[in-house]
């Protein structure tokens, strides 16, 4: 058993030096033909900064109050619930402020 636990990961990494073939040229070989150097700017597809398109700024205000406003959701979306104020003098039914007394 100690024999066949030195003898596989010998014969891997045997195996694993034969496999690797030195199909590769040798970088050093003046003959050697190499492929051709193409070249890509980095600014390819560059677009320049375009200031937007202002708006009236009172028709802007005029939808966003049209919609009910800019923050939270509008009326009908999400899965919100209405909640109750507490009234002024009466207690919560927890006892107070979170449950403290």
């Amino acid at each position: 058993m100690r024999i066949l636990l030195v003898v596989a990961p010998a014969l891997l990494f045997a195996g694993a030096a034969v496999a690797q073939s030195d199909s590769r040229p040798d970088p050093r070989d003046p003959k050697v033909k190499v492929p051709p150097v193409e070249y890509r700017s980095a600014f390819e597809g560059y677009r320049p900064f375009a200031e937007p398109e202002l708006r009236d700024w009172r028709k802007s205000n005029e939808e966003v109050g049209a919609a009910g406003g800019h923050a939270g959701p509008r009326s009908g979306q999400g899965h919100g619930r209405e909640t109750a104020k507490p009234q002024p003098g009466k207690p919560e039914a927890s006892g107070g402020h979170g449950g403290h007394k």
